[in-house]
């Protein structure tokens, strides 16, 4: 059996310049020690923690990074990183620190999806081996296959209702993850306008 992590690569063909590889790790014991190195800046926690609990499809996830990049293209970024946009871009809120709040990594967390972008050319299988080594080596966790059916089981529908202001138990939304991918990702993306 491989040693690697599953993963998967985000991309937008239309905003060439970035690239995404993403990771998947639920029941993590030690995201208060990871919260604390973000909040100190430290280089080895260089991307986007996640609360995955808000993430209910792939959908929702390459819409986030397409809105990403595209503020980043525009010139329109609310952020000063591509990662804090992500987080910004799957949240309903407009207030950064609402944002990092609560779609971003937590002490309470215990799912998370790992986002690193960079720039196209940068992401090889040699970049990618190595990011899979170093998340192992800095997350107490187990990896995922980063699908639908995997997020939709961490997905915390109390949460979506709450953030999202959206109600989804006992009605014709509720079980259909298709439909609430789709009202999620028009939410953030009408986000602004």
């Amino acid at each position: 059996m491989s040693s690697a992590i599953p993963f998967r690569e985000i991309e937008v063909p239309v905003y060439k310049k970035y690239k995404a590889v993403c990771f998947l790790a639920s029941n993590v014991k030690n995201c208060q020690e990871i919260k604390e190195n973000l909040i100190k800046a430290n280089k080895d926690y260089d991307y986007g923690f996640i609360n995955a609990k808000n993430v209910v499809s792939l959908e929702q996830l390459y819409s986030g990074f397409y809105k990403t990049v595209m503020s980043q293209h525009d010139g329109n970024m609310k952020s000063r990183t591509l990662h804090t946009e992500l987080i910004y871009s799957l949240s309903p809120f407009k207030n950064i620190m609402d944002c990092l709040n609560k779609f971003g990594i937590s002490k309470d967390s215990n799912s998370i999806l790992i986002v690193k972008i960079v720039e196209s050319e940068t992401l090889n299988n040699d970049f990618i081996k190595t990011q899979q080594e170093h998340l192992k080596s800095i997350i107490d966790g187990e990896f995922l296959d980063i699908t639908d059916d995997s997020l939709q089981e961490i997905t915390d529908i109390k949460a979506l209702e709450k953030n999202y202001k959206l109600k989804i138990r006992s009605t014709k939304l509720e079980n259909n993850w298709p439909s609430i991918s789709r009202n999620l990702v028009s939410i953030t993306q009408l986000k602004g306008l």
